[in-house]
Formats: structure tokens, C-alpha cells, sequence
């Protein structure tokens, strides 16, 4: 078993892409990767779900069916088709194998396939509900919550809560000086045994209690990332003939 994770054997990396975690965290299915993805400690991925470019903070749970750092496609260009600038996409084939691309990024403008950067951010104790769309370059901050079947298009604030095609910001998580001493703490710092006995059902008081642990000295928990590499295949079975 992988000391490292739990459910490693769902992952799918697709092309070249690396898995790279902070141990320890959770995979609950298939769980595919179309790029070198990294995910904090103390997340737990939901069954049926892909990043195409994105990245994960720590403490988060995401669910069910969802779609994350999803790359867009061109809807200004003659056709919203691949054919036009991935060679990969039909270029095998005799018929399309003498197209001339047209590189998305030219000139240094801004590509269709992302809203932002290269990757969809996604802070550290964040909520992504059911068969949520992540779009590639956007950012959802530290402590918020995405409602299920929601399309982020654009950043989502620390703390807030957001839904709807496209998301948009429900209400706040938190009042506004709770936000503020979570982001100054930054709890997600530390591990479950460091964080024990603190009241988690009261945030207030529970970070009451951690800013002391915190002044005295309490070190983060720093286990740094490593890449879970696929599992060896296994070798062919020796025959015995009687």
C-alpha cells in the first residue's frame, strides 16, 4: 500500500503529466491528469474526476463529476475544432496530416484555452461540489465553497460562497474579521495532530486556542511533495507445462 496515498491506483495520467502530492491524500476513483498536477495535503478527490491544469492547496474536498482547469476552445475563429492548432488532434490521420496550424498564443495574446495563467489555482480548504467546471486560470481562494454543477469562469474570493452557470458569489462563509484571522493563520499550516484539541465545531475559539500554539513556536507541517508514479506492471504470469 502507498504510504503516501489512499486510492493511488485510480489515477490516469495522460501523455507525460506527473502526479505530485503532499502526503497524505485521497483518491475515492478515477482520478485523470492531462498535465503535471499538484495537490496539497489532507485533500480528498471524488470519484470520476479530471484535471486538465490545475493545481490544489491543502484540507480541500472535491466532488463527484467534476472538470478541473478545463481548457476552452476557440469560438471567434472559423471552427471551434482542434483541427485548427493541436497537430496531435488529426494530424495521424492521411487527411489532415499536411494542415498548417495557427499557434493560439502568437504574438502574445491572450489564448482561448485559458481565462487567466496556464492553471486553475485552487487554495487551501475549498469545497468544489458535484460535477463542478473549473475554468484554466482562474483562482478560488482560501476557504471558499463552489455549490455543485456550478462553471467558474472567473476568481471566487477567499471565503465566499459561490454558485450558478456562470458562478457568481452567493454570500460570505464567514464574517468578514473570521475571514481575516483564518487568512492570517493560516491553519491549514499544520497537521491534525497539531490542530488536536482545539474545538472544530467553534472557529472562533478554536483559533483562540491554535494562535497561541502558533506564537509559541508551533512548526508548520512540511512534508514536501513526491511524485506517486504509476504501479509497475505486473509481470506475465510463468506457465508450468505437466
Amino acid at each position: 500500500m502507498d504510504e503516501h496515498t489512499r486510492g493511488a491506483q485510480h489515477v490516469h495520467r495522460v501523455g507525460k503529466s506527473k502526479l505530485f502530492v503532499e502526503p497524505p491524500v485521497r483518491f475515492l476513483g478515477p482520478f485523470a491528469i492531462r498535465a503535471d498536477t499538484h495537490i496539497g495535503a489532507y485533500t480528498e478527490i471524488g470519484r470520476q474526476v479530471e484535471a486538465q491544469a490545475a493545481d490544489l492547496g491543502r484540507y480541500c474536498e472535491v466532488g463527484p463529476g467534476s472538470l478541473l482547469g478545463a481548457t476552452g476552445h476557440p469560438t471567434t475563429w472559423l471552427s471551434v475544432s482542434a483541427f485548427q492548432y493541436k497537430e496531435a488532434a488529426w494530424g495521424w490521420h492521411p487527411s489532415a496530416a499536411d494542415n498548417e496550424i495557427i499557434d493560439p498564443e502568437s504574438g502574445g495574446r491572450q489564448s482561448f484555452r485559458s481565462v487567466g495563467g496556464d492553471l486553475a489555482m485552487i487554495g487551501n480548504d475549498v469545497w468544489i461540489g458535484a460535477n463542478v467546471v473549473v475554468l484554466r486560470g482562474v483562482t478560488i481562494g482560501d476557504g471558499a465553497i463552489v455549490a455543485a454543477n456550478a462553471v467558474v469562469t472567473k476568481d471566487i474570493p477567499p471565503y465566499a460562497i459561490a454558485g450558478g452557470i456562470p458562478a457568481k458569489v452567493i454570500r460570505p462563509r464567514v464574517a468578514d474579521d473570521l475571514r481575516d484571522e483564518m487568512l492570517e493563520l493560516q491553519w491549514w499550516r499544520f497537521s491534525p495532530n497539531q490542530l488536536s484539541g482545539i474545538p472544530y465545531d467553534e472557529p472562533v475559539a478554536a483559533l483562540k486556542q491554535l494562535r497561541p500554539r502558533i506564537e509559541a513556536g508551533l512548526e508548520p507541517y512540511d512534508p514536501g511533495f513526491v511524485e506517486v508514479r504509476p504501479p509497475a506492471p505486473r509481470g506475465a504470469k510463468r506457465r508450468w507445462l505437466r
